[in-house]
Order: structure tokens, then sequence, then C-alpha cells
């Protein structure tokens, strides 16, 4: 393990600032919005901007890493995170706001893929959970430190420099190294059909948490602000979401191995409708409180993506890598919608995070429950649960090296073959077709 870890040194030392710069320019551009005279709604767009160009990132960056590997797409990608962060100083237009959001998102969608691939590579089997897991520990510790800058109480211009620096520097540590570049990534074909399919509750679940997580990463800074907290108030009310998050993501998740993970899902779900019911129905104005409310908000929804992932794991027959990459999609499709959904309902309450959240997660759960019990748990093979930060990982590479027409072929190809192993297992004295059994 130690020879392991001094192979990755550079690496998570690298990541370690790059992410205490990240964790700060999130916190930073919906403030800076504000600054700007953005409204809640144009703040949202930004934050979807984000995700797109997130999702854009995953399609295009790994065919740039097999073509120029892994380190120097990392020295690139930092350059161009850090002129995305530079850009937001340049011009008050939203188009430009846009343009630079989205080259962010592109730019830590394949550092992420780099970093965790990277350490994927690195592991054995035997010791790759202990690896990841010290990854979520530096990306939570990160993220965190970088937030409390806000603490100083520099104009926000400063900060930015700060957030920029960190950025510079976090390229010393891997372009110094003298550690071999991991193999070139392979892209794996995109099967959103069959995986949804095998485990809807597993696309519903990345999906609606998509939807609310990525809500409280666009506009969280914007809500704290309109409940009148200080500086040091906002940068400890996203800071404790993330630990909540964090702090129950494991015990939750090692819960999640004994029993069916759908009755997990749907008390998540449910957990946090409660909780953000309850903000509303007490008009709860501690900050304090609010504190507290949003530990557990965090503790509810962040595991969603992970123990989605683990349950279409389980109901899969894909490969693991194949599975995550609709999960993870799934996800990022959420996160585009979400921050312009509820940055819409902040225009009539400061609430209209826990608003969104009530009326989407309360269903959710409710549909879950039932769909639980009406299906009985099946699994084609069990998959324990695993630690993992919502991002990328080795797990999620797309294809990018298929037509579209030999998708599409593809694509054919798997129903029609569902369509006759339905036909070959009727009973040749049934005239009625017998539907194939559909996995929660």
């Amino acid at each position: 393990m130690t020879r392991i870890l001094s192979s990755i040194f550079a690496l998570l030392l690298s990541t370690s600032i790059l992410l205490t710069g990240h964790g700060l320019q999130m916190i930073l551009g919906p403030l800076l919005g504000l600054e700007l005279a953005f409204s809640e709604l144009e703040i949202g767009y930004t934050g979807s901007a984000y995700y797109a160009g997130f999702i854009a990132g995953c399609l295009f960056i790994p065919r740039l890493i097999q073509k120029v590997g892994h380190i120097r797409v990392f020295l690139v990608l930092i350059s161009l995170a850090t002129v995305a962060l530079l850009m937001l100083g340049i011009s008050q237009t939203l188009l430009f706001w846009l343009l630079a959001r989205a080259l962010s998102g592109a730019s830590f969608s394949g550092l992420y893929m780099i970093i965790e691939s990277w350490l994927s590579e690195s592991a054995t089997p035997e010791n790759r959970g202990l690896v990841l897991s010290i990854y979520s520990v530096i990306t939570l510790l990160a993220i965190s430190a970088g937030q409390m800058f806000i603490t100083l109480e520099l104009p926000l211009t400063q900060l930015v420099m700060v957030a920029a620096i960190l950025f510079l520097l976090s390229t010393l540590p891997v372009g110094l190294t003298n550690s071999a570049s991991p193999q070139p990534l392979h892209p794996v074909t995109f099967k959103f059909r069959k995986v949804y399919n095998d485990s809807r509750i597993a696309i519903y679940g990345a999906l609606v948490c998509g939807l609310v997580t990525s809500g409280f990463w666009a506009l969280g800074p914007i809500i704290a602000k309109a409940l009148h907290f200080e500086a040091n108030q906002i940068s400890i009310f996203m800071a404790v979401t993330l630990m909540g998050g964090a702090l129950l993501q494991l015990p939750i998740g090692r819960f999640s191995d004994l029993v069916d993970r759908r009755l997990v899902i749907s008390a998540l779900s449910g957990a946090a409708s409660l909780v953000t019911l309850s903000t509303i129905v007490l008009g709860l104005e501690s900050p304090s409180a609010f504190f507290i409310v949003m530990f557990l908000f965090g503790g509810a929804t962040f595991p969603l993506y992970s123990i989605s992932l683990a349950h279409a794991n389980d109901n899969s027959t894909l490969s693991p890598i194949e599975t995550g990459s609709v999960i993870l999609l799934t996800y990022s499709i959420g996160a585009v919608i979400g921050p312009v959904l509820i940055s819409a309902t902040l225009a009539l309450s400061n609430l209209g995070l826990y608003f969104i959240t009530t009326l989407i997660l309360a269903p959710f759960s409710a549909w879950t429950f039932i769909r639980s019990q009406a299906i009985p748990a099946t699994q084609a093979h069990f998959t324990p649960y695993q630690d993992v930060p919502v991002t990328t990982q080795e797990v999620i590479l797309l294809s990018t090296d298929e037509d579209l027409d030999e998708v599409l072929d593809d694509a054919a190809d798997d129903v029609l073959a569902e369509v006759f192993d339905e036909v070959l297992a009727a009973p040749l004295d049934s005239a009625t077709p017998v539907p194939s059994t559909t996995a929660a």
C-alpha cells in the first residue's frame, strides 16, 4: 500500500490543490453573478451551462486523452479551467458567462476523468476501494477548505485571483512527476434503453439526484445570501451540506448492501422531502437551524447517486463501465435542468430549493416504495456498495468512436433480440404474447 500511495502522491497533491480552488470557484460563481445584478434565473442558467459542458466533456475528452496522453491533457485542461474562471471578470454579459461556465464544466469533466482513471489503474482490486475512499476524503476536505476562503471577506475579484493561483499551482506536482502515465482510455458503448429496462428506479434516482443537488451547488450561496447570512455563514452553509453527504454516505451505503436498495432509495428520498417540508412549514430563520437542515439534506440527497449506481449494477447484465456511463449521463441531464428549475422558483420564495425538493422527491419516494412492493427484488448479480463521488470516474467513459448509424443499428438489434427472446420463451399453446418482466 505504501508503494501505491507513493506512486500516486503527486496526483493526490495536485488534486487537493485543484479542488481547493474549485471549491472556492463553486461558491464564487453565484456571488459574482449577484454582484453583477444577474437575476436568480440567469444565475441558474450559468449553473446549467456548467453541467452542459460537463456532458460535452464526457463525450469528447476521452478521444483527446487517447491521442496525447493523461498528463498533457491534465495540464491543458487546468489551463482551460483557469481561462474559464478569469473570463468571468472580463465581461458582464450573460452569453459570455454561459460560454465560460460551459468551458469550466468541460474542463473539470476531463480532469475528474483523468484523476479517477489514473487512481483506478494504479490500485489493485484488493485496495482499489481504499484508494478511492482516500480520494473521496481529499475531495471533501479540499472543496470544503476552498469554500472557507469566503470567510476572509476579501473582494470577490481578489478571491477569483486566489482560485486561479490554486489552479495553476496544481499543475506542478503532476507536471514534475516521473510516474508513468496511465494506459489510454477505451470509451464504451452507451446503452440507455438496456439499463432503463433493467433498472428504471436507478435511472430515475440518478435523474432526481442531479435535479436537486445541482440546484444546491448552483444556487446555495444565493439562497444563503437571501436569508441574510454573513460571508462566514454562507461558507458554513455550503460546507455542512457537503459534510452531511460525506459522513452519512458510507454507513447508508453499507446498510444498502444488507437490504433491498430500492427501499433505501425510497427512504432517502422521503427523508429529504420531510426535511425540506419541515423547513417550509416551520419557517426557520436561525442560521444554526438551517445548518442542521442542510446537514440532513446533504446526508439524504448526496448518497442517492452512489446507491442508484449500485442498484443499477446489481440488476444489469452489462459491464460496470457501460452501466455507469448511463447513470452518470442521466445524472448530468438532471443537473442541467435543476438550476433553471429551482432558480425560477426563487423569484417567488427564498425557499425555492426546498419547494422543488419536496415536490420532486416525495412522489418519487412513494413510487419507489410501491414499485419495490409490487415487483420482487431480483439481481443479475450483487455489487457491493462503493463510496463514489458524483463526478466521472473510469466506469463512466462514454463511447465517441462509433458512428450514429452504428449506434442506432445496435439499439435496433437489441430491441429485436428482446422480441425474439420473448417469442421463443412463450408457451407454444398460447396465442397471447408474454411480456418480459421489467426489473425495478
